[in-house]
């Protein structure tokens, strides 16, 4: 499956429009604001989906449900927030949050990550057909973080233009795990439960449940740790299995 140039730029162009569009301008509580947000993603999807549709292709297949288990101990990135505050000693309690907030929070989420891995890994990922398998997994990753550069439109201070510059860095090597995950078991289901689950912990379940205020010394240091500790696996099982069984896992 590979889609044309223009169809890329046009999946593209609507995602950047749909995340970027001015929400918090609307006169609309911050509950109103989050469900225009949802809106705009869901209609986003729908076109994706139809696009899908009319072409015929099934997100759902792919060609062994066993090549997922290789890659379970890339989770680890999905707690280094959880582990960061186990380290600082800060305790796991929760906070009152409205019912309907936190689950518009996870709605907003979850297609969030479906329009990603659609656009990233389905539409992008797949089109670079010439490419080595290596060359399909970095130009996927890089593409993904690029696009984190749309949050510069929120930026109003010194501070927040770090922060993006962190993100789009620590975007790029999640956008490496989900691009090696795809290339290797073509399970867009896969790519989204992943994606979900490191959002889920990391952002949702931090930010707006246990809200640990975690130091930057022992945020960043967990988070590298972690990333190590998976790049090496990611490493290792690249030389020691997926390279040496290319052609097998691209049949």
């Amino acid at each position: 499956m590979r889609f044309r140039f223009i169809d890329i730029a046009l999946f593209a162009l609507t995602f950047i429009f749909v995340n970027a569009f001015p929400v918090d301008l609307l006169p609309l509580d911050i509950v109103g604001q989050l469900a225009v947000r949802i809106g705009l993603r869901v209609i986003l999807l729908a076109y994706y989906i139809y696009t899908l549709w009319r072409r015929r292709i099934n997100i759902f297949r792919f060609a062994n449900y066993r090549r997922v288990l290789l890659f379970v101990p890339f989770l680890l990135v999905c707690f280094s927030n959880i582990i960061a505050a186990g380290i600082a000693g800060l305790p796991f309690t929760a906070v009152t949050v409205d019912p309907l907030y936190l689950s518009l929070i996870i709605v907003y989420h979850l297609v969030g990550v479906t329009i990603e891995e659609f656009l990233f890994r389905l539409f992008i990922q797949n089109s670079l057909i010439y490419a080595s398998s290596l060359k399909r997994i970095l130009a996927s990753g890089a593409i993904f973080a690029l696009f984190h550069l749309i949050n510069i439109v929120n930026v109003s201070s010194i501070d927040a233009l770090i922060t993006v510059a962190v993100q789009v860095v620590y975007a790029f090597g999640i956008g490496l795990l989900l691009a090696m995950i795809y290339e290797y078991t073509y399970s867009i289901p896969a790519c989204i439960c992943f994606h979900f689950i490191f959002n889920l912990l990391n952002m949702v379940l931090v930010e707006n449940v246990f809200m640990f205020n975690i130091p930057m010394l022992t945020y960043y240091l967990t988070a590298v740790g972690c990333g190590l500790v998976v790049g090496i696996y990611a490493f290792l099982i690249y030389l020691l299995v997926l390279q040496k069984n290319e052609r097998y896992f691209r049949e």
